[in-house]
């Protein structure tokens, strides 16, 4: 037996020794594991009409009050969908770049302290705090700046409700619908405070659009455009909107934060790579500490390259839970409706066209077609691709430009190795680093590099 928050590492085994479909049993649940690229794909492009997440995990998220876009399935998600990806799109990041820019610069603020004292940061709480922060001022136009007044219990609970729900999907049988554990007792305390907390905000938000009838026509953010479609013809209920906005502030806390925190563990012994970007940066940021601009966080291709093979080695995506409404064949396998399939993403990343295992940013830039792996799947494929990586992306360039630009980064492993653990995301355990501040004349301009 292997504990829960390890699952992702031992079907990973399973596929090296015994290949791209292998079944699995844990306790009584049978599964099949998916380790082919090509299936995977053909896979997320076939939702929702050909495959729907796991019934358990859709049951975990409604007990815990997180029903939303996230666990919808069918015409439900189809008609979430839309709302979803209106707010996230292209259209409006421009618009909520100056709160990225303002939560980075707390963060600057955090990371240089920590610098000047010499002190071994935890990467890994600081980057959750910037996404805590982000997340909740974009999608619910509230600011908690976690960063300057220190831990925010909301951030606490996201924590406990993230480690949770993984722990629960992970397990052979519900127990906690017999019998609740204390671990169980703190997480109803948990998700009803964040149900409390989120209800505060729609109140808010919805007091702020009575005052301005105008706000409904032009909604700032995700909670003021579904207040705006209930307003208007009654599309979403109150308790959608909870769960919706329950789901978001999980998603945003807690991928970004640690695709960040594994980029940094990759980037510590590679000094060569760190002063490739803080090149890039300097010559965009010139005397700006982060990107000033949205167009000067978007046009840093060096930087999008590291994160791009960052998540193909370290994809926070280890395994995601799918089940096939019909019979299906996979892998010249016939596979049953309702069978449990463990699609095998991290894996399927690393893999990619054959790329090693080898840290080498310079395979994403476009005049490297020949080491140019296919785009990874951190981010899913398919209808069904996450709504908000765009917003993810720009966040983690503002940042990984920001550190860049500004420090040196080392590992600290004094304590032993970094390790992983499975907690719905993949998180980086034991994450420990020392920052120098950079001179920033010691970074040559892209100007004076070429004379």
């Amino acid at each position: 037996m292997f504990p829960p928050t390890r699952v992702h590492l031992k079907a990973e085994a399973w596929a090296r020794r015994y290949g791209p479909i292998a079944r699995i049993r844990i306790g009584r649940r049978e599964l099949i594991g998916i380790a082919d690229a090509e299936a995977v794909n053909e896979i997320l492009r076939d939702r929702p009409d050909g495959f729907r997440r796991w019934r358990e995990q859709e049951m975990v998220f409604r007990e815990m009050g997180a029903s939303g876009v996230f666990t919808a399935e069918g015409t439900e998600w189809k008609r979430q969908r839309r709302l979803v990806v209106t707010a996230l799109n292209t259209n409006h990041i421009h618009r909520y770049y100056e709160i990225v820019r303002t939560c980075t610069e707390r963060l600057y603020a955090r990371l240089r302290e920590a610098a000047a004292s010499g002190a071994v940061l935890h990467i890994t709480d600081e980057l959750t705090s910037f996404t805590v922060d982000t997340t909740s001022w974009l999608a619910l136009g509230h600011d908690l700046n976690t960063l300057q007044r220190g831990d925010d219990e909301l951030q606490g609970h996201i924590r406990r409700v993230m480690r949770m729900s993984a722990h629960r999907l992970a397990m052979p049988y519900p127990y906690w619908r017999r019998i609740r554990l204390p671990a169980d007792r703190k997480l109803d305390r948990a998700t009803r405070a964040m149900r409390d907390a989120i209800h505060g905000f729609i109140a808010q938000a919805r007091a702020r659009m009575d005052a301005s009838p105008g706000a409904y026509e032009e909604p700032r953010n995700l909670l003021e455009g579904m207040l705006a479609a209930q307003h208007a013809d009654g599309s979403f209920t109150d308790d959608e909107i909870v769960g919706n906005v329950f789901v978001i502030l999980l998603a945003g806390e807690d991928t970004t934060a640690h695709t960040l925190a594994w980029t940094l563990w990759l980037l510590g012994p590679r000094p060569d790579i760190q002063r490739q970007i803080a090149e890039e940066a300097t010559a965009a940021l010139g005397q700006d500490t982060v990107p000033r601009d949205y167009e000067t966080a978007e046009n840093l291709p060096y930087t999008d390259a590291v994160l791009q093979e960052s998540m193909r080695l370290r994809s926070v995506t280890g395994a995601l839970p799918l089940e096939p409404i019909h019979d299906v064949t996979i892998c010249d396998t016939h596979i049953p409706a309702d069978t449990r399939l463990v699609l095998l993403m991290r894996y399927v990343c690393r893999a990619a066209a054959g790329a090693t295992n080898e840290f080498l940013p310079e395979r994403w830039i476009e005049d490297n077609e020949s080491t140019r792996p296919t785009k990874h799947l951190s981010f899913g494929a398919g209808p069904r691709f996450c709504p908000g990586r765009n917003v993810a992306m720009l966040e983690s360039k503002a940042v990984l430009a920001m550190i860049a630009r500004n420090f040196d980064v080392q590992l600290d492993e004094s304590r032993g190795p970094v390790t992983e653990r499975w907690e719905f995301s993949i998180v980086p355990r034991g994450l420990r680093l020392r920052l120098q501040e950079r001179v920033p004349d010691a970074v040559p301009t892209a100007a004076a590099s070429t004379e």
